[in-house]
């Protein structure tokens, strides 16, 4: 009997944990952790039982076709070949898009946070977006649009990652990675057991809850309260990064009392630019132009006022403006713990406690998820979430939630392959223009509506991957009218699901065990999101130079393979860091040739290194927000010489 034992990953979830595959006789037996890999500490049950997942009865293995009506019991699937299956779809693709246009043909899309299908997700978008259709159902606006999306409209960008191995506080929201995402339940563990706090909220005490300083067993929908009194706690009692939100906010920029919007260059001036705002130095009693496009301050500032009203001149008088702070501020006040405690169920003592403890254990790190996400509230509940946790001056800082690099691979779905024109046909992108419409996810409730009243246009074929709409989106008896009324419906999938089962014809797809799946960067960690990984293979970043196992012969190259289908061991390929020692700053983890340490003018004279870069240079990245309203939001950049100038005082 020959034995292989080949390294490489579960993509049956997010967690992509590293795994070796047990192969017997050419047949998988097992599947196990691999503790040399980032994430392969661990291994849940689902990776385990991938055997039974490759080898089940009811696996489809060949395209079907359906020879009776759909409202029949028996659909009287006949097997086809793959060129019949091909070509049948295609011309119903091309039929449809010659008379309706190509966003008639809808796409369901499945999740690759819950199955494999992360390995080929890319493939598929860039069909989707080359065929032209700017319709894909793919539950974002139920799992992960708020997480990696709404935050940009605070930070300008997602999310980030919890920086497990520096945080002194990490704050899990309505996520229990012990049962979605075990690589990082297992950081999380690592930090708690170092000496880290935790705190949990959650209305169940679940995984990680079991272990927490601090559990807030929150009503369900009532997290936004919970936040902005959490944030309430920290303003009055001064618990909060003065430095952080003055250097990186829209925090300190004016807004007028009689408009609700940033007061302007223009309002100061006529030929003043109308892009630019403006902030209150306190020190000389003045207001100070911002620059957009230089992302400086005009003029000299010595202290951005952060609380109060003042008065500025204008052509048309004076006008009456307060920071955008202050402004939020006076929101989060207005929830003291007792109101909170009233709405959330969270005792007023313990919301105190829990923000005396996010401001004395920093660097915060914190994470959410789908418990948010399921809520008609979840956008705004979640930008209240990051605006508390940008008080605690963390974001992007080390201990705090980091901006990993990766290796650069070709993007082989951009969103630019669909025209801008097109892209604005997506089904409730009128109604909702900030929402997950904007990458050409659609609602199902969207897609229902447009095939059974053909508003605001028909919708007459769809294709699924794998997403079960009858099983995963609500209003079932709505969904099976509307995929009856389809000119035609094809569904790829590994089983004959229930909405599969509704399809003219049915496409078997390979498991993750039977495919070639690249994978480039993995997350959790600096040394995981360099990691790239083929079974049996895997590579790293930037060597210069590689040895391989078993062998003293070593080589130079940007990117190194490193074989261990043989050992069952990987080599990584490192490179030593120039980080002083004694430095406050503790070694990046950075794996690659060039040491990512650097100290330069172009920084303020700043340490910074990818994925934690600090202060003048963290922020580059940011998007700003065009929109003049009364809200702050991280990303703003100061001139580095004010910002020296106040580190030095």
């Amino acid at each position: 009997m020959s034995t292989e034992r080949i390294p490489g990953f579960c993509a049956l979830c997010r967690s992509r944990c590293g795994c070796i595959s047990v192969v017997e006789d050419g047949r998988l037996v097992a599947v196990e952790p691999d503790p040399t890999h980032p994430t392969g500490k661990s291994l849940c049950v689902k990776g385990r039982a991938a055997p039974e997942l490759v080898y089940s009865p009811d696996r489809l293995l060949h395209p079907l076709r359906r020879t009776r009506p759909k409202g029949e019991p028996d659909a009287g699937w006949v097997r086809i070949s793959w060129e019949e299956a091909l070509d049948w779809t295609a011309e119903q693709m091309r039929t449809v898009a010659a008379r309706h246009g190509p966003e008639a043909v809808a796409f369901a899309v499945t999740t690759a946070a819950g199955t494999a299908m992360s390995d080929g997700l890319a493939w598929v978008e860039r069909l989707i977006r080359l065929f032209g259709s700017p319709n894909i159902i793919y539950a974002a606006e139920l799992c992960g649009w708020h997480r990696d999306f709404a935050t940009a409209y605070t930070f300008g960008t997602d999310i980030g990652t919890p920086d497990f191995a520096r945080t002194g506080c990490l704050l899990l929201w309505g996520h229990n990675p012990s049962t979605s995402f075990l690589a990082q339940a297992t950081a999380a563990a690592e930090a708690k057991s170092r000496g880290a706090a935790l705190i949990v909220v959650d209305p169940r005490r679940a995984g990680l809850a079991n272990r927490a300083d601090q559990w807030l067993r929150v009503r369900p929908g009532t997290d936004g309260a919970l936040a902005l009194g959490l944030a309430g706690v920290m303003i009055a009692e001064g618990w909060y990064d003065r430095e952080f939100i003055g250097d990186w906010s829209t925090g300190p920029f004016l807004v007028r009392d009689d408009t609700d919007r940033f007061l302007t260059a223009t309002d100061l001036a006529g030929d003043g630019a109308p892009e630019n705002y403006v902030a209150w130095d306190r020190v000389s009693a003045r207001p100070v132009v911002y620059a957009r496009r230089t992302a400086a301050f005009v003029g000299p500032i010595s202290e951005p006022l952060l609380r109060g009203s003042v008065t500025c001149a204008t052509p048309a008088g004076s006008v009456a403006c307060r920071p955008a702070f202050d402004r939020f501020a006076e929101l989060c006040l207005a929830y003291p713990p007792t109101r909170v405690e009233r709405i959330t169920g969270v005792p007023a003592a313990q919301v105190v406690e829990t923000a005396r403890l996010l401001w004395e254990r920093r660097p915060v790190a914190y994470f959410h998820w789908t418990g948010l996400e399921q809520h008609t509230n979840a956008t705004q509940t979640v930008r209240a979430i990051s605006l508390l946790y940008a008080l605690t001056g963390s974001f992007d800082a080390p201990g705090g939630n980091i901006r990993l690099s990766r290796p650069s691979v070709n993007d082989l779905a951009p969103l630019a392959l669909l025209p801008d024109a097109q892209r604005q046909k997506a089904l409730g992108y009128a109604e909702r223009p900030l929402g997950p419409g904007r990458q050409g996810w659609v609602t199902a409730r969207d897609v229902y509506r447009a095939i059974l009243s053909g508003e605001p246009y028909p919708v007459r074929g769809l294709l699924g991957f794998g997403s079960n709409l009858l099983l995963s989106q609500p209003d079932t008896e709505t969904a099976r009218a509307a995929l009856a009324q389809l000119e035609f419906l094809v569904y790829a999938d590994l089983f004959l699901t229930p909405t599969a089962a509704l399809a003219d014809v049915v496409l078997p797809v390979a498991s993750a065990w039977e495919r070639q799946g690249l994978r480039v960067g993995f997350g959790l960690s600096q040394d995981g999101e360099v990691l790239g990984q083929v079974p049996g293979r895997s590579w790293r970043r930037g060597a210069r130079r590689v040895r391989t196992p078993g062998s003293s012969a070593s080589w130079p190259g940007a990117w190194a393979w490193a074989s261990s289908s043989s050992a069952g061991t990987r080599t990584p390929a490192t490179a030593m860091c120039s980080n002083p020692r004694g430095s406050r700053w503790r070694s990046c983890g950075q794996s690659g040739g060039a040491c990512a340490y650097r100290s330069s003018r172009a920084t303020g004279g700043t340490r910074s290194w990818p994925g934690t870069a600090r202060r003048a240079s963290r922020r580059q990245a940011a998007a700003w927000r065009s929109t003049p309203s009364a809200s702050w939001s991280t990303g703003r950049r100061r001139s580095r010489s004010t910002s020296s100038r106040r580190r030095a005082r």
